[in-house]
């Protein structure tokens, strides 16, 4: 009895050491965004912002040019609307000749297209529209052979003109299209959307494509979907420009410095992702309704790419299902997109729950989908303001190039088409495994071991308020994208830690900034897909797509040993038919050992 009274007691006093600091934490997180705002007034961001004073986030020289050459989005609802009339003429132009317009870009010149196809149906008479973002050679065949080239139009998009992803896209389509319809008659199914001078222009001149939009060159490739990189396929599948952008003109005037920094909803949001940033709730977990769930798609590059360096940052959480207030730690800042026509009872009743157990939720009110303007401008100058509050600078994204020069230094080192080979670290349940250095230790002599002893091995590194991400280097198909988010259940509710999961190479140019330039938060499992033969080539290169996604997986993971982070990188070479699966077993059975 007396023992049983000393553990009770010693039960009650943990718990009430819980309660305090519960208490404390409530305290200090009461007024939060209160705290942002005051202090976005006292830096006057609203009328530094609109008066493009780049010393708002930096003072060196190199990052104050840089800053001052990336605000052209500031103004691109008004200057878009001047602009509406050569996009309708084109558009009148496509209607008559195409049934399909496919978008060959990556990150945000496609991300923003996305969200387009998905929200918005293709209006009667306008060409449907498909984004090809993904090197997978799967993908690049399924398309291939889907497409009647007579009747498709192809936008070729990309700032620069130099990412390698578009350029392997166009080269392939280019050379299609030319066997299809003849030589000297494929430029005519070509659009470039560009900025000028690059190198893409270039091309579109010499190839004779049909139109070259040339967007202005102080607008970054994330902040861009306002303007020709967004508009131009917009309209091409029937979406009213006039009106999205009106939404959008709408929100700019919200928070122009004509108001009070406390009643613009974009600076109310950038003051609360700010400081709950600061004080440790840097996982964005983000609940949108299902008409517009395809939006969190472009939230997540424009936070990630913008906050993700200088060991800072914000990790979006996008499609993770919402749980119960006891399946999170205290790191998650919940934000959800309400549209009334499209309800989602269960996830209001989730919300509200968590907000009563003292989880901060912010919702943003939609009318119609057409208040996607507003959406994309609220959430554009949200993450300036909240990148002032954490001192980086959001127009850059210095760690992005480090994966490119492996992967361009990998195929670089090609043997008659192959990459280079590889020894596995060990294997795991037959697939070829390879690690960072201390995770390699855990499996010396290159033993076969399960799958799942490879897994735990990983999800055992996971701290308080650190994330999983799954980087997935496969077809994503809808049965890997089903498996995948099955997967994402099932490790949340493991490791209680936010999980992300995310196909690549499309992550490279959005959330891939966050993992290696921000803080060392982050447990990553890449998988890649298994070599296969007959896959297209690239015209022009001694590689296929397959060989080029391949590279691309091993440049990522390079880059992240090179910085010290905790990668497992698993080739799903030898896993039979159905690997996802097999994965989605593996993380089912630790969860059954271990199911609190």
């Amino acid at each position: 009895e007396e023992d049983g009274l000393k553990s009770f007691a010693k039960s009650f006093e943990t718990l009430l050491g819980q309660i305090a600091a519960k208490r404390e934490l409530i305290q200090a997180e009461s007024g939060v965004e209160e705290q942002g705002l005051a202090e976005l007034e006292r830096a006057m961001f609203s009328s530094r912002l609109w008066a493009k004073d780049p010393s708002l986030w930096k003072q060196d020289r190199d990052h104050q040019k840089l800053i001052k050459n990336s605000l052209g989005w500031l103004s691109s609802p008004e200057a878009m609307a001047a602009s509406l009339g050569s996009i309708r003429g084109f558009v009148a132009e496509a209607r008559a000749e195409f049934d399909e317009t496919v978008v060959l870009g990556m990150g945000g010149s496609s991300l923003a297209c996305e969200v387009f196809r998905c929200c918005f149906p293709a209006a009667p008479g306008h060409p449907k529209l498909s984004v090809l973002d993904t090197t997978d050679p799967a993908s690049v065949l399924a398309l291939r052979r889907r497409l009647d080239l007579k009747r498709t139009l192809f936008v070729v998009s990309s700032k620069s003109g130099s990412t390698i992803e578009p350029h392997a896209f166009m080269e392939y389509f280019w050379a299609e299209a030319e066997k299809a319809l003849g030589a000297g008659k494929a430029g005519r199914h070509f659009v470039a959307i560009t900025d000028p001078g690059s190198t893409l222009e270039s091309v579109a001149r010499k190839r004779g494509f049909r139109k070259t939009f040339l967007n202005a060159p102080d607008i970054g490739g994330r902040f861009s979907v306002l303007s020709y990189f967004g508009l131009v396929p917009a309209g091409l599948m029937g979406v009213d420009l006039e009106k999205l952008l009106s939404s959008a003109r709408r929100a700019a005037r919200d928070c122009s410095p004509e108001h009070a920094t406390s009643e613009s909803l974009a600076l109310r949001l950038g003051a609360a992702l700010g400081r709950h940033a600061v004080l440790g709730r840097d996982k964005l977990t983000l609940s949108l309704s299902p008409a517009v769930e395809a939006l969190g798609l472009w939230i997540e590059q424009l936070v990630a790419e913008s906050t993700g360096k200088e060991g800072k940052g914000i990790l979006p959480v996008f499609a993770e299902p919402l749980g119960a207030p006891a399946d999170y730690v205290g790191d998650r800042f919940f934000v959800r997109v309400e549209l009334p026509g499209s309800p989602d009872r269960d996830a209001a009743e989730r919300l509200a729950a968590l907000e009563r157990a003292g989880h901060p939720v912010f919702t943003l009110p939609m009318s119609d989908p057409y208040e996607l303007g507003a959406q994309f401008f609220i959430w554009e100058v949200a993450v300036a303001a909240a990148c002032q509050l954490l001192g980086v600078n959001p127009f850059d994204q210095p760690d992005v190039q480090a994966a490119k020069d492996q992967t361009k230094s990998l195929l670089g080192s090609l043997e008659k088409g192959v990459l280079p080979r590889e020894s596995p670290a060990f294997r795991a349940g037959g697939w070829a495994a390879f690690g960072d250095p201390a995770l390699e230790k855990l499996f010396p002599g290159r033993p076969d071991r399960p799958l799942a002893d490879a897994l735990a091995a990983q999800l055992a590194r996971l701290k308080p308020a650190d994330y999983l991400a799954v980087l997935a280097f496969v077809d994503p198909s809808e049965d890997n994208a089903r498996a995948l988010f099955q997967l994402q259940k099932t490790l949340r509710k493991l490791t209680r830690s936010a999980v992300v999961v995310q196909f690549g190479p499309r992550y490279l140019h959005s959330t891939g900034q966050l993992f290696k330039g921000g803080g060392d938060n982050g447990v990553f499992v890449l998988l890649v897909e298994a070599e296969t033969t007959g896959e297209p080539g690239v015209p022009g290169q001694s590689y296929g797509f397959g060989t080029l996604l391949r590279a691309q997986a091993r440049g990522d993971f390079a880059a992240l040993r090179e910085r010290g982070r905790r990668a497992l990188r698993l080739e799903l070479g030898a896993a039979g038919s159905q690997p996802m699966q097999a994965l989605v077993n593996a993380a089912a059975a630790l969860s059954e050992k271990c199911p609190s």
